[in-house]
């Protein structure tokens, strides 16, 4: 039995489109644990700056070295089998980069020492964007994660200004937290 033209077509669009399927549910797979780091990171974060905000730049650094160490491990232990290296891994570490050469300058655009509160709002807007971003390849659940984190952030930010960390503690942190379990359900 042959196919025709017309059947061929169709069957390698099919094929073509359950591969694009897959290789977004394994993306949405191997983000999820990050979110669910992550989220637990800001929870600890913004509700430790909330209690104790003499140690916030303690709080954040140690978070951020943990939070940097956790995501290069889940990298690690989530690799192919069949790579012996790591070939994406530069780019993540470049990436990495990127976000504290940003948050580093906007901290001395901003104020330095008083930069604290701006860059509470500054760093998750970061964050929001570059899901959202990122989504426009690798899948709409991105999309909606980034735009979550950006309204979340904003509406915090401007309505519960004076409970802004306790906010963005259970709200944007439990919001990352169950992102990265949304993911999980493709």
């Amino acid at each position: 039995m042959s196919l025709s033209p017309k059947e061929a077509a169709n069957t390698l669009s099919d094929v073509e489109r359950a591969a694009r399927r897959s290789g977004q549910v394994y993306g949405y797979r191997k983000a999820s644990p990050h979110l669910i780091l992550w989220g637990l990171i800001w929870i600890v974060g913004y509700a430790g700056t909330d209690l104790h905000p003499e140690y916030a730049n303690v709080i954040w650094l140690t978070l951020s070295v943990l939070g940097f160490a956790g995501s290069f491990f889940l990298g690690y232990r989530d690799r192919p089998a069949h790579a012996p290296e790591y070939r994406n891994g530069w780019r993540m570490l470049g990436l990495v980069a990127i976000v504290l050469v940003f948050l580093s300058a906007t901290v001395l655009l901003i104020g330095g020492v008083n930069a604290g509160p701006m860059i509470g709002v500054v760093a998750p807007l970061l964050i929001g964007a570059i899901y959202a971003g990122a989504g426009l390849w690798l899948g709409s659940r991105f999309v909606v994660a980034g735009l979550a984190i950006i309204a979340l952030t904003l509406g915090g930010y401007f309505y519960l200004h004076d409970n802004f960390l306790l906010w963005m503690a259970f709200i944007g942190g439990g919001g990352l937290v169950l992102a990265g379990f949304w993911l999980r359900t493709v």
